[in-house]
């Protein structure tokens, strides 16, 4: 408080004030005659720039009132408007006389109808200073006239312009309330100047890297034509592939080539051996010669539809392409990320293998002492390639990330395992997913704690043997996949389900069980029993088991 005292902080009625003799100042320059207006030019530069400093609501007063005295009579704008005959030498000064007399032009200015006048009016604001001539040097007196600037704006309001300026948005908040802001701060040219040329030197240097890069890619890299014979070593990745053709001058930058593979999911088909290649080939063709199969001797493993990723790797093995450690190590911890799937995995703590549920099952043809990554990458590019984008929207609809469809899949395939029961199944499991399900607990006998070889159990049959038996499995990834224990879906995957179970699962809302169906329950002819109520279920299982043992 004490220090808006100390510094005079000037009313409302002071600043709206201050305002209107800025507009009486520019109404009465617009009713001058020419040879005067030529006199004042300066001052009505000085005008302009108070006026650019006006905040808005300040402008606004200042518009209303030049609209106003230009709606009036010329005579009742203001007295300085009035003109006098021209002085003599040695006559007294503007501050000697209260009112003198500016001098006659020699053509009489009309006074304007009351028509004109409004016309006037309307367009005020911007003629009363659109008209105000640029002249930067003044112009020299003929005549003498008084000054209405120096009578209009007193000496002291001159010298306290800036504290008017820079008072008037906390003024404004003062009577309104709610007005927020900084003060205006004055922009010198000079920093204007240079932030320009900032963006001008950034804006061509993007475009100088852009040419370039582009260049690069369609192979215009250079007016000498280099071919040479390049050789990339057997477990070579991308990126040493991308330095190599580098290093040998075939392309600009190695770090382009690395983005442009992945952005054409062509990483996991680079093959390593001895190429030809020129300084003149772009990107596409880099790739084709780089994708070109050696003659080389080649191995066919199939895997079938829900076989884990432990007994994945050990088909690896047993046709002599790689040991499974080598092969589960390099699914689990490679980088993959040229593949979409990869980025939308769940980084679940508890899931046992990051691989399960994306190592696609399928016949393969593999080369022989190929690196393992290579071989990875092509499982991997086979799920890439079948999961679509169609694929993807369904399950966000379903409310689920990709691991917890993919695990939900794999449960299906176990459960089910004919693909005319798969869409049955997964809307079982759909419903006791859902927020009004009768049961609490997925209780899914594939995923469970359950010590039977007779069940196809993802803890026993596959967890506990790659940990060296039931007691050296930590008891979090127990609970993790425990669905008789824990609610909800387990960690993740149990398997790796095929085609057939992961577009059944997404058609799970097809199926005439969906909605209020909660159990089901098979017999060894393979039919299959649902029920709504527990008591349902019960005499289901009776009858499945009266089936059994008729067989």
């Amino acid at each position: 408080m004490q220090e808006n005292q100390e510094r005079n902080v000037p009313t409302r009625e002071e600043q709206e004030g201050y305002a209107k003799k800025l507009a009486q100042l520019a109404v009465t320059f617009y009713h001058m005659p020419q040879e005067q207006r030529q006199y004042y030019a300066p001052k009505m530069d000085e005008l302009k720039e108070r006026l650019k400093r006006l905040p808005p609501w300040l402008s606004e007063v200042y518009e209303d009132e030049v609209k106003r005295l230009m709606a009036s009579k010329p005579h009742e704008i203001d007295k300085t408007k009035e003109q006098a005959p021209q002085r003599a030498a040695g006559s007294s000064t503007p501050q000697e006389d209260a009112h003198p007399q500016p001098a006659q032009p020699s053509a009489v200015k009309k006074e304007p109808s009351v028509e004109q006048a409004e016309v006037n009016a309307e367009k005020a604001p911007e003629a009363a200073l659109n008209q105000m001539p640029q002249v930067k040097q003044e112009a020299k007196q003929t005549q003498q006239w008084d000054d209405p600037f120096d009578q209009e704006i007193t000496e002291e309001e001159e010298q306290g312009d800036e504290e008017h300026l820079d008072l008037t948005e906390t003024a404004h908040e003062d009577f309104e309330g709610n007005m927020k802001g900084k003060k205006p701060k004055r922009k010198k040219r000079i920093g204007c100047l240079i932030v320009i040329i900032l963006f001008l030197a950034l804006f061509a240097g993007g475009i100088a890297v852009m040419v370039w890069g582009m260049n690069d890619i369609i192979g215009n890299r250079s007016r000498t034509i280099e071919a040479k014979t390049v050789e990339i070593e057997k477990g070579s990745y991308l990126k040493s592939i991308s330095q190599t053709l580098e290093e040998n001058g075939i392309i600009r930058s190695a770090l382009l080539f690395q983005l442009y593979v992945k952005l054409q999911q062509e990483g996991g088909a680079l093959q390593y051996g001895t190429f030809e290649l020129s300084s003149d080939m772009t990107y596409d063709e880099l790739i084709e010669v780089l994708k070109t199969e050696q003659k080389r001797d080649t191995v066919r493993v199939t895997f079938p539809e829900g076989i884990p990723a432990v007994q994945f790797a050990q088909r690896m093995e047993d046709a002599g392409l790689c040991t499974a450690e080598e092969f589960l190590q390099v699914a689990n911890e490679g980088d993959f990320s040229q593949f979409k799937f990869w980025n939308l995995r769940d980084e679940n703590p508890n899931q046992f293998m990051k691989c399960e549920g994306y190592l696609f099952p399928e016949t393969y043809e593999f080369y022989q002492n190929d690196d393992v990554y290579n071989m990875v990458a092509k499982i991997y590019g086979e799920f890439d390639k079948r999961f679509t984008d169609e694929m993807y929207a369904k399950v966000q609809e379903m409310g689920f990330t990709l691991t917890e469809f993919v695990t939900l899949a794999s449960i299906v395939q176990e459960e089910a395992g004919l693909p005319e029961h798969q869409a049955d199944v997964a809307a079982v499991f759909m419903n006791r997913l859902g927020p009004n399900s009768i049961v609490s607990l997925l209780q899914s006998n594939c995923s469970s704690y359950i010590q039977n070889d007779d069940d196809n159990n993802y803890i026993n049959n596959t967890i506990a043997p790659a940990c060296g038996g039931w007691e050296n499995i930590p008891q979090e990834i127990i609970d993790a996949y425990d669905t008789y224990k824990t609610p909800g879906l387990p960690a993740g995957p149990i398997s790796n389900p095929g085609m057939d179970a992961l577009t059944n699962t997404l058609n799970y809302a097809s199926s005439q069980y969906y909605g209020d169906y909660y159990f089901f329950v098979t017999d060894l002819a393979g039919t299959y029993y649902y029920a709504k109520t527990d008591a349902e279920h019960e005499a289901n299982k009776t009858a499945a088991a009266q089936v059994n043992a008729s067989l």
